[in-house]
C-alpha cells in the first residue's frame, strides 16, 4: 500500500509538470514555494541530523539480530615462571633429589563457543523493540520534514507580504508625486498654495518610509528563508527573485469537509504515528522483562591446549568439552516483578500520551480549518472594501480638484485606500498561510515530497 501511494504521488507530480529532482539554489532564477521547500528538504542541516538518527536506529536492529548467532571466542597466553629457591629445594626433596629447573615457560590456547538456544523470547522482544525504535526515528524524521515545510512556507509568504506592501507604498509614492507636480503647476499659475505642495511632499516622505520598512521586512524574511534552505552564508543569491503569488478568487476555494480532514490527519501525521509506534515498543518492553521468568538454555563447547617449554602443540596437548547448560533464577528479591511492573507503567504512560496526541491533532486540524474559513471571509470582504475605498478616493480627488473637498479629506481618502490595500495583501498572504497550515495539520504537505 505504501509503494502504491508513493507511485500515485510521483505520477501526480509528473502530470502537473513538477520536476521531482531537487534543484540547487544557484540554478534557480525565480523561486516558487515548491522549489524552496524541495531545496530545504535536501540541504537543511537539522533534517540531515534527523536522517542520521534513523541510521543509528537501523544499526540497533542489526545489534539485536546478532543475539541469535552463536559467539566464538579465541584466547591465548604465553608466560614465563621463575620458581623461588625454597620452592625448588622442596620440590627436589619430594622427587628424591631430582634437580629442578627453576625457570619454565607455559603456553595455552583455547577456542570457546556459546549459543543461546532459549532465553524466554527475550531476543525476539528486543528485536521488536529495536524495529519499533527505528520506525519511530523514521516518523520523527518525517515530522521534522513536515515542520520544515511549514517554516519554509512561513518565511516565503512573509517575503511575499513585504513585496506586496512595497508595491502598495510605491503606488502611494507615485500617486502623491503626481499630486505634488500638479500642485506646483497650480501654484505657478497662481491658483494653488504652497501648503498643498508641502503636504504632498510629506505624503511622499511617508510613502518612502513605508518602502524602506517593506524592504527591511523582505530582507529579514529572506535571511530566515536562507537558514531554512541550508545556506551557509545566511543570505540568498543577490539576483534571485520570488515568484509572485496570485490573487485567490472565490471559485478557487476548495470544499472543506472536517471529517475527511481529521481522518487524513490520523493516517498522515508522523508525530501521531510515532506515538503509536512508541506504544507498541513499550508493549515489547513488557515482553522483554517477562523473559526473566523463563529458564535460559545454552549450548557451550570449547577446545583447549596447554603446553610447557615450547609452542609445538600436539594431539596429546589438546582437550575438548561440550555441554548444554540450563539456568533458572529462583529468587532475585522480587526485582523481576518490579521491573515488569515498571515496564507496564511505561506502557500505560505511552497509551495516555497517544490519546493526548490524538486529541492534539484533532484540535490542530479544527483550528486550521477555522483559520482558513475566516481567512477566506476576510479576503472576500477586503477585496470588496478596496473597490469601494478606491472609488471613494477617486470621487474625493475629483471634488478636491473642483474645490469641493478639502486637502485634509483628500489625504484621509488616500490613507484609507493604502490601509485597505495593505489589509487586502495581509488577507491574501494570510489565506496562503492558512492553506499551508491546514496541509501541515493533516500531514498532507508531505505527500508532495515522498522520501526516497
Amino acid at each position: 500500500m505504501k509503494r502504491l501511494i508513493i507511485s500515485l504521488c510521483v505520477l501526480l507530480l509528473a502530470d502537473v509538470g513538477v520536476n521531482v529532482k531537487a534543484q540547487t539554489l544557484a540554478e534557480v532564477e525565480e523561486l516558487d514555494l515548491y522549489t524552496a521547500q524541495e531545496i530545504a528538504l535536501a540541504d537543511n542541516p537539522s533534517l540531515a541530523a534527523a536522517a542520521e538518527r534513523v541510521e543509528q536506529a537501523r544499526f540497533r536492529i542489526a545489534q539485536s539480530r546478532a543475539l541469535y548467532w552463536p559467539t566464538l571466542d579465541a584466547t591465548g597466553s604465553a608466560g614465563s615462571n621463575h620458581m623461588s629457591v625454597n620452592e625448588a629445594e622442596l620440590l627436589s626433596l619430594v622427587n628424591n633429589g631430582l634437580e629442578i629447573d627453576r625457570t619454565s615457560e607455559n603456553y595455552r590456547l583455547s577456542l570457546d563457543a556459546s549459543w543461546v538456544l532459549f532465553d524466554g523470547f527475550a531476543r525476539s522482544f528486543a528485536q521488536l523493540a529495536a524495529e519499533y525504535g527505528e520506525q519511530e526515528s523514521e516518523q520523527a524524521r518525517r515530522d521534522a520534514r513536515r515542520l520544515l515545510l511549514q517554516s519554509v512556507a512561513g518565511s516565503y509568504y512573509g517575503a511575499q507580504l513585504a513585496l506586496y506592501n512595497k508595491a502598495i507604498a510605491e503606488a502611494d509614492f507615485s500617486f502623491n508625486s503626481k499630486q505634488a507636480d500638479e500642485a506646483r503647476i497650480r501654484l505657478g499659475a497662481g491658483a494653488g498654495s504652497l501648503s498643498a505642495v508641502l503636504n504632498f511632499q510629506v505624503q511622499m516622505n511617508n510613502a518612502s518610509t513605508d518602502i524602506l520598512l517593506a524592504e527591511r521586512d523582505y530582507d529579514l524574511a529572506l535571511y530566515g528563508l536562507a537558514v531554512l534552505l541550508g545556506r551557509k552564508s545566511g543570505m540568498m543569491p543577490e539576483n534571485l527573485r520570488l515568484a509572485k503569488v496570485d490573487m485567490v478568487e472565490e471559485g478557487q476555494f476548495f470544499e472543506i469537509i472536517p471529517e475527511q480532514l481529521l481522518a487524513r490527519a490520523q493516517q498522515n501525521r508522523p508525530d501521531l504515528l510515532r506515538k503509536e509506534l512508541s506504544f507498541q515498543r513499550t508493549d515489547s518492553a513488557v515482553g522483554l522483562k517477562q523473559a526473566a521468568y523463563y529458564p535460559r538454555v545454552s549450548l557451550n563447547g570449547g577446545v583447549r591446549g596447554s603446553r610447557t617449554e615450547d609452542m609445538s602443540f600436539e594431539g596429546d596437548d589438546i582437550a575438548s568439552s561440550v555441554a548444554i547448560n540450563l539456568s533458572y533464577n529462583l529468587f532475585r528479591g522480587r526485582g523481576d516483578a518490579a521491573s515488569i511492573a515498571e515496564a507496564r507503567a511505561a506502557k500505560r504512560e505511552a497509551a495516555r500520551s497517544l490519546d493526548q496526541q490524538r486529541n492534539l491533532v484533532q484540535s490542530e486540524v479544527r483550528q486550521a480549518i477555522s483559520k482558513l474559513e475566516q481567512g477566506r471571509a476576510q479576503l472576500v470582504l477586503q477585496r470588496a472594501s478596496v473597490k469601494l475605498v478606491a472609488q471613494t478616493r477617486d470621487l474625493v480627488e475629483e471634488g478636491y480638484k473642483a474645490g469641493q473637498e478639502s486637502l485634509a479629506r483628500f489625504n484621509e481618502a488616500q490613507r484609507d485606500l493604502v490601509r485597505t490595500q495593505s489589509r487586502l495583501a495581509l488577507s491574501l498572504i494570510g489565506l496562503y498561510n492558512s492553506r499551508q497550515a491546514l496541509k501541515t495539520a493533516t500531514g498532507e504537505s508531505l505527500l508532495s515530497f515522498p522520501v526516497e
